[in-house]
């Protein structure tokens, strides 16, 4: 009877042990696996979250220098975009108040403060963009101050075979940092600089566009991140991988200028559909608008961009996937993008809501309707000649030239980066993740 019981508690003890035994090593995979999760998902979040720009600022010296750019930003904005307001003299005391609501609606609740010398209006949404854009700026303006310093220093105590190379390490940075501080202004400077551009490409009145300023805000917010993403890229890139400064001929200044062009052409185009959302109803739009919106405005201004920012990946995706069957599809958007924008489209397509550069040329010269003329969305000025040259011509020539010859259109994007190649896949696995080290503080 006792053999029994000690054998049946030895029994149980064995099963206890197993469990326990099972339960830890289902543990150590469970913990296993979210460890490679995280790790996998960490590099591309430290990418979007600007890690290494914010090291950067973190450190001893840089702080003060990046939290006075966003200030003197801040002010700027709200001075030139008349949210603050300073007057010689008045009789009025210092007051506040909350407006509830109002028109428009992304503007409330607003804060009004007023004191003896100077109003200040702080609507909702412009307000909120303001702060997001004075934190971009200052961190890109902060990165860019940092990566001048320590250029200059190099530059004091390197061989000239190393000063060359430090130059161009740290030169991407500082000149993306530096961009980034005239990236985005306020309303009133985006009013001066582009908003009778996206007016006229969208078909909207000018004075409709600044009432709904929530385009501009986006506008602004994108431009920033887009520019702090590369600086974030630039400070990740190792020093040995940077390209040693490209040459300076009529080839390079055509390539940064076609760069240039299909960035600013690609980032308004991309804009101007969401300003045609305040006229025509996106749930109750027919099919023709939605390949419009689809094709003709995100897909050529996505491209326009991706290959304006990101030159050797961008050749470097086309050139590995638009020779095999993957890549058809784009191929035959792109040209189908280009030839129902750049070109022309008969009478019968053109009442359905789509239209081409050269049925608004028709138009603007008077033609018949029975040529599919239509008239253009703004008279003849400098906004209609950007819309005809940069965002018809300039979009639609670039897609039909990169799904007819991918390998000769992409080599011209690399002659602004030093290279005619796109980077190989070995060179791309070699790349090595050492940025500039510096202390936190």
């Amino acid at each position: 009877m006792d053999d029994l019981v000690v054998a049946i508690f030895l029994l149980d003890l064995a099963g206890l042990l197993l469990l326990l035994f099972l339960s830890t090593r289902r543990r150590k995979e469970w913990t296993r696996f979210r460890q490679t999760v995280l790790h996998r998902l960490r590099s591309p979040l430290d990418l979007l979250t600007f890690r290494e720009s914010r090291r950067v600022v973190r450190a001893k010296g840089n702080r003060w220098p990046a939290v006075l750019i966003g200030l003197a930003y801040a002010l700027a904005s709200m001075l030139i975009g008349y949210m603050l307001e300073i007057f010689p003299s008045s009789s009025l005391g210092f007051f506040w108040m909350v407006l509830p609501s109002g028109r428009p609606s992304w503007d409330y609740p607003a804060l009004l403060i007023a004191g003896p010398n100077e109003v200040i209006s702080l609507p909702f949404l412009p307000t909120l963009t303001m702060v997001v854009v004075a934190i971009g700026v200052a961190l890109g303006g902060g990165v860019a101050l940092a990566s001048l310093r320590d250029l200059i220093r190099d530059r004091r105590i390197a061989s000239p075979t190393q000063m060359a190379i430090s130059s161009s390490a740290g030169i991407a940075p500082a000149v993306t940092g530096l961009a980034t501080l005239g990236a985005c202004c306020c309303v009133a400077c985006a009013t001066a600089g582009g908003v009778a551009v996206v007016a006229a490409a969208s078909g909207t009145s000018y004075s409709n566009l600044l009432a709904n300023n929530w385009y501009l805000d986006a506008f602004q917010i994108a431009v920033v991140w887009f520019s702090l993403l590369i600086q974030e890229r630039n400070l990740r890139r190792a020093a040995t991988e940077c390209p040693t400064p490209v040459p300076r001929n009529a080839r390079t200044y055509a390539s940064v200028a076609l760069r240039v062009g299909l960035l600013i052409a690609g980032i308004t185009w991309s804009l101007a559909m969401f300003v045609e959302w305040g006229s025509t109803n996106p749930l109750t739009a027919t099919a023709p608008i939605w390949y419009h919106w689809i094709f003709e405005h995100q897909l050529l201004s996505v491209v326009a961009v991706m290959a304006a920012l990101f030159p050797k990946e961008f050749a470097s995706l086309v050139r590995a996937s638009f020779g095999h069957l993957t890549g058809l599809p784009w191929r035959v958007g792109l040209i189908a993008a280009g030839l129902t924008w750049g070109t022309w489209v008969p009478p019968a397509l053109t009442r359905l809501g789509l239209g081409c550069f050269l049925n608004e040329l028709l138009g603007y010269l008077g033609a018949p309707t029975t040529l599919g003329a239509i008239p253009p969305d703004a008279p003849l000025g400098a906004a209609l000649v950007f819309h005809w040259a940069i965002q018809h011509l300039l979009l639609a020539s670039f897609a039909l030239a990169l799904a007819a010859a991918p390998q000769h259109t992409t080599a011209a994007l690399l002659w602004s980066v030093g290279q005619e190649k796109a980077p190989s896949a070995k060179g791309r696995g070699a790349a090595v993740n050492n940025p500039t080290v510096y202390p936190s503080s």
